[in-house]
């Protein structure tokens, strides 16, 4: 009766294992922008004229980041030295909230080209950079594609339009919509940069959860 309690126990066992190797979910990959009093010591800032201000804060989701822009344009950013990180994770997950949006702008114009809230990617370089802003708008759809007014390196592209103020997320493959605005697949950086300078109004936006992945 012991054997045979103990051949069961076994099968049971060896069943469990089966099923733990099969069907226990492989971890994901990520590479998080870190928003924590720490990390933000990490960032670098870059912009011109009146400064957006940008601060951190924490909730029980965890830490975010708040940018305010009264016809300024600062952006903060780190570096990233790996050119084979969009190979292992290509999309791009970024959470929005817009407290205060812009009015009657034409953001394909010179005088409206200013966001509410964006993500930059991209080769940046003194000279010949090729840029992707990754972008929210309340003013065009989501999909909206177009070359800078002011940078014919620079690529806006629109993934938000959520006019709830509510928290939102976006994930998009940002490896191949360099590959096809660029003809690159990497990114050397990654930059926050809300701005107002050109519209001259007022915006406040959130930005959390903002990450690299591979799914």
């Amino acid at each position: 009766a012991e054997g045979t309690i103990e051949v069961l126990n076994m099968k049971i066992i060896n069943y469990f294992l089966a099923f733990f190797l099969f069907f226990s979910p492989v971890a994901a990959k990520e590479f998080r922008i870190d928003f924590s009093n720490e990390g933000m010591k990490l960032f670098k800032k870059k912009g011109f004229g009146k400064k957006t201000i940008y601060t951190n804060g924490k909730d029980d989701k965890g830490y975010y980041l708040k940018a305010v822009a009264d016809s300024g344009a600062t952006g903060i950013g780190v570096e990233i030295n790996n050119k084979e990180l969009l190979k292992d994770m290509p999309f791009l997950n970024v959470t929005f909230k817009i407290e205060q949006d812009f009015i009657n702008i034409d953001q394909t114009t010179k005088d409206g080209h200013d966001w509410t809230a964006r993500v930059m990617i991209g080769h940046g370089k003194k000279f010949g950079a090729k840029l992707l802003s990754l972008s929210h708008s309340s003013l065009l759809d989501e999909g909206f594609l177009q070359q800078s007014p002011w940078t014919k390196g620079s690529r806006d592209y629109v993934i938000s339009n959520d006019k709830s103020g509510e928290w939102h997320t976006r994930k998009v493959n940002v490896k191949e919509l360099l590959e096809k605005t660029h003809n690159i697949s990497f990114t050397n950086f990654l930059a926050i940069f809300s701005d107002s300078n050109n519209s001259k109004q007022k915006i406040i936006a959130y930005y959390r959860d903002v990450y690299f992945s591979d799914k």
